[in-house]
This record gives structure tokens, C-alpha cells and sequence, in this order.
């Protein structure tokens, strides 16, 4: 059983030489989710390939009675700058489904062109600070480094679970440049406090002029990206 990458008609075809890949599959607070659904609704893009896991819960996902597959997509954006966004309602649930389905992610990804990934996620905590504080870690020094002469935030220490450490980890080995952000998070979900910090942050790494909305602008992202790409 492996991994299911589907193409939308057309779309094996697109090659984006550079492009950054930033993760937003579900995890603690949401935050890495929630972050790509503002980017998507920010900057629009189409989605061109659709991934299915044989190792996706198999709890059915139920809304307004009507069951939904659990899926992860990949979007391009072409402007400000090539992005493929991560987008998903699930993540594998087992270790071993974890690492195929995190290497089919990384191997469409570089057939595509992706030359860096970015990878978010939720820092769990009883008692967060403000403005919540970014934990960065990567494969390369020089990496964490660069973007220390960027954003407001500190280097990791710990352990970091799912996705969000295996892309970077997986991307170190082929030689890709990788990031993983991880923002304090409260018992909200989503917390869209954390997510803004994590957009913020996007935003000044990537050179991204976009307009960033208040916590309000951020639930309606979220709950417009649920209705529109989960529906």
C-alpha cells in the first residue's frame, strides 16, 4: 500500500523551478492548516494534484451528513512568487504511514521544481506569551540563522511530531533548503493567534506583500477555505 498521488487533467505537466513548499496539514492548534487556508484565500491558486493515503484515519469524516474522504492537496500559486501550498484534513496515523506518505510529498514536489520547504505547526502550551514566540529548527545551521535575521524568534530544542519534521528532514537529504516554524498555541482551535504569528512570519521570509487581516479575517478565511476546498 502506498501513497496515491492523483494529477488534475493537465497538471503532471507543470514545472515551477524554485518554487518553496509550505506545509498546512492539521496538527496542534491547527496553525499549520488554518496558515495555508489565509494564504490560499490571500493568493488564491489551483489546485493540481490530490494525495490519498491507504494510512489516513479510518474514522469517517462526517459534516452537514454527508461523509468526506480524507485527502491532502497540493496548490500552485504563481504570484508574488511560485508557491506550492500544502493543504489537507488529515495526516497519517501510523509512524510508518507518516514517513511513505511524506516521501511521496517530497518526491512530487521536487519533480515539480520545489527547491525549499516550510513546514508550521503548533507549539502546545499551558501559558503562552505575547506575541506568541516562533521555535525554528532545520537541517542546516546556516538555514535557522538566515531566518533569525528575519523574523522575531528563537532556535528549537525538542522534538517535533508528524509532517512537520519529517518534510524538513526528508527535504535536508535531497539537498533542499528547509524550515520548521512552530508557534506557541493555547487550548483554542483553531488558535488563529498563533496562525497570524505564523502568516507574519511567512510574509517577511518570503517577501509576501500581502495585507494581513486581524483574528476575525482569520476564522472567516478558515471557515470559507473549510466550505470551499473540503466541500
Amino acid at each position: 500500500m502506498e501513497t496515491d498521488a492523483v494529477f488534475e487533467p493537465g497538471a503532471e505537466k507543470i514545472r515551477v523551478p524554485g518554487a518553496v513548499l509550505i506545509e498546512g496539514l492539521p496538527g496542534v492548534g491547527l496553525v499549520a492548516k488554518a496558515a495555508v487556508a489565509y494564504l490560499l484565500m490571500k493568493l488564491g491558486g489551483r489546485r493540481i494534484c490530490r494525495f490519498y493515503s491507504p494510512f489516513f484515519p479510518s474514522v469517517g469524516y462526517i459534516r452537514d451528513g454527508r461523509i468526506l474522504p480524507y485527502f491532502a492537496d497540493f496548490y500552485l500559486v504563481e504570484s508574488p512568487r511560485p508557491l506550492i501550498l500544502l493543504y489537507g484534513n488529515a495526516q497519517p496515523s501510523t509512524y510508518y504511514g507518516q514517513h511513505e506518505f511524506c516521501q511521496r510529498i517530497i518526491e512530487v514536489a521536487a519533480d515539480l521544481g520545489v527547491r525549499s520547504v516550510i513546514t508550521l505547526g503548533g507549539y502546545g502550551k499551558d501559558q503562552v506569551s505575547d506575541p506568541r514566540v516562533i521555535y525554528l529548527s532545520s537541517t542546516s545551521e546556516e538555514s535557522v540563522k538566515q531566518a533569525l535575521e528575519k523574523i522575531d524568534a528563537v532556535p528549537y530544542e525538542g522534538q517535533i511530531v508528524g509532517a512537520a519534521g519529517l518534510l524538513i528532514l526528508m527535504a535536508g537529504e535531497l539537498g533542499m533548503e528547509n524550515l520548521s516554524l512552530l508557534i506557541e498555541a493555547g487550548d483554542m482551535i483553531p488558535d488563529y493567534l498563533a496562525t497570524r504569528r505564523g502568516v507574519e512570519a511567512l510574509a517577511k521570509l518570503l517577501d509576501l506583500d500581502i495585507e494581513i487581516g486581524d483574528i476575525y479575517d482569520f476564522s472567516i478565511a478558515y471557515e470559507g477555505a473549510v466550505k470551499t476546498l473540503e466541500g
